[in-house]
């Protein structure tokens, strides 16, 4: 090659274990990840064009996005818009996070379908809710309208509506021991209905509740 930019120098970073700064005519040019170096099999007297350059570039910075969503993920599932949202938000390129995400979604480290059920079943077991505060909540995350009724569907089928309503009351009815009858089932049906329980399952709910405690 008659043209471009030659590595006249390669030296590890002492501050940062693992990667190099590549000097080019003996110039500092950047820095780059050991496995980004290996896999271009960079080394001192190679020659490098404009192009060949970016590309090295265009590597370094794809690996910076996998790290970061590895980093993401390790913490806990992610939905892909919420993964995608967290990346960008680091001024990633567009197209990189995108091409990064594809490259997880082919892999299973993101599945929509699977954050899904598991954030509708552990929504309904640790914060009792009806369906229709759990199906906003997981329109937020970015899930998509099928995936979503796949997700309320099978958690309901595991943990009904009733049931879910149940255990909120049996767990929250003493905070109004001492209230009426009627006031006492006021504030719990608005409570049913803040979390997102139809009127009809808020209803049977505490109807169930009274006929436990022998109410009227």
């Amino acid at each position: 090659m008659n043209s471009g930019r030659t590595i006249t120098r390669i030296e590890a970073q002492k501050k940062r274990r693992g990667r190099v700064s590549i000097f080019l005519d003996e110039e500092f040019a950047f820095g780059l990840d050991m496995a980004v170096l290996a896999s271009f099999n960079l080394k001192k007297g190679d020659c490098l064009g404009d192009d060949e350059i970016s590309d090295v570039l265009l590597a370094e910075e794809r690996k910076h996005v996998k790290e970061s969503a590895y980093r993401y993920l390790s913490g806990r599932a992610h939905s892909e818009k919420e993964l995608r949202t967290k990346l960008l938000r680091k001024d990633y390129s567009e197209n990189l996070v995108d091409a990064v995400l594809e490259e997880f979604k082919v892999a299973k480290l993101i599945d929509d379908r699977e954050f899904a059920l598991a954030f509708a079943r552990s929504r309904i077991l640790n914060k009792p809710m009806g369906e229709r505060l759990l199906r906003q909540d997981l329109w937020r995350k970015g899930i998509s309208e099928p995936l979503i009724e796949h997700a309320v569907k099978d958690a309901y089928s595991e943990h009904p509506q009733l049931e879910v309503a149940l255990k909120l009351l049996e767990k929250r009815q003493s905070r109004y021991k001492d209230l009426q009858s009627q006031d006492r089932r006021k504030r719990l049906y608005d409570l049913l209905m803040r979390r997102g329980f139809g009127w009809d399952v808020a209803g049977e709910a505490l109807n169930s509740l009274a006929n436990l405690h022998n109410e009227e």
